[in-house]
């Protein structure tokens, strides 16, 4: 009897630069399914008109990027209370005749904390810098861990504002603060920084921090994440390193985020170590 081939899919734009199909595959191939994972760069209309016809799609889950995580929502029967609080979801999976959505970002983004660091959020004082979809993923999710206060550094600073209020009454015990990137100081209060911006990816990018925003080490270790993982090294953790602190791309965070989707999907257990040995394959071609 011939096995059944199960689609999974990735909706964004643009979507020159995923990587999830080369990891995701590894995993199908891994457990023994027979399985496929596409890609949909749709323009905004086309993205729209696919989601009013979601029963008609042979697709058994799929994963959404920018700028679709909000935009799909109206369209899903139920989504999870952590999608609803964090207001975007990333991944998306069939429950009968019916359509879920979850986001895996919050949990992917803590699990790169602690398989790469074991870092303790209680009483951490965190930064992010950034007010768009990713930052509200990392603020949920270290709000719900126990960090003491967290503040959000934004260009515009009436979205941080936005941002922090969303969450200031689901987190009561959470300390939030706001400012405009332009008014940033030094780094000493903070235990974790975070830049969740697209600031980076462009070797002409101008830098958020500069040196003299960040203290050396030796005045206590740091701890520095961009979520961008290609390059490598942004500016931003380069100078982070300099200075003796420590640093983590995006790339643990993609893995993770994308290895719980799998467990969704699938009901088995991510291959996480052949899934990161093809993220890292990739990542090395594309630089």
């Amino acid at each position: 009897m011939d096995q059944k081939l199960d689609l999974y899919g990735i909706f964004g734009h643009p979507l020159n630069h995923t990587l999830s199909p080369v990891f995701q595959e590894a995993g199908f191939e891994k457990v023994g399914l027979l399985a496929h994972y596409l890609v949909f760069d749709f323009s905004e209309p086309v993205f729209k008109r696919t989601m009013r016809s979601l029963s008609k799609l042979r697709l058994k889950g799929f994963n959404l990027t920018v700028p679709y995580k909000q935009t799909v929502i109206p369209y899903l029967d139920w989504i999870t209370d952590e999608a609803r609080a964090i207001g975007a979801v990333n991944t998306v999976y069939r429950f009968g005749k019916k359509w879920y959505g979850t986001n895996t970002d919050a949990e992917g983004f803590w699990l790169s904390l602690q398989k790469e660091w074991k870092w303790k959020s209680k009483g951490k004082n965190v930064l992010i810098l950034g007010a768009g979809g990713a930052a509200r993923a990392v603020l949920y999710v270290l709000a719900s861990k126990g960090v003491v206060s967290i503040s959000v550094w934004n260009r515009t600073e009436s979205r941080a504002q936005e941002l922090i209020a969303s969450f200031s009454k689901l987190f009561p015990k959470t300390n939030f603060f706001s400012t405009a990137l332009e008014k940033k100081s030094d780094l000493s209060s903070f235990d974790l920084i975070v830049n969740t911006t697209s600031v980076g990816l462009h070797a002409k990018d101008k830098m958020l921090l500069t040196e003299k925003n960040i203290p050396s080490a030796a005045a206590g270790k740091k701890y520095f994440v961009d979520l961008i993982y290609n390059p490598a090294e942004t500016d931003f953790l380069k100078l982070a390193r300099k200075k003796g602190h420590k640093t983590l791309n995006g790339l643990p965070m993609l893995l993770y985020q994308g290895a719980r989707a799998f467990e969704i999907w699938t009901g088995k257990k991510a291959p996480v170590q052949i899934m990161r040995q093809a993220l890292i394959q990739a990542v090395s071609h594309k630089i």
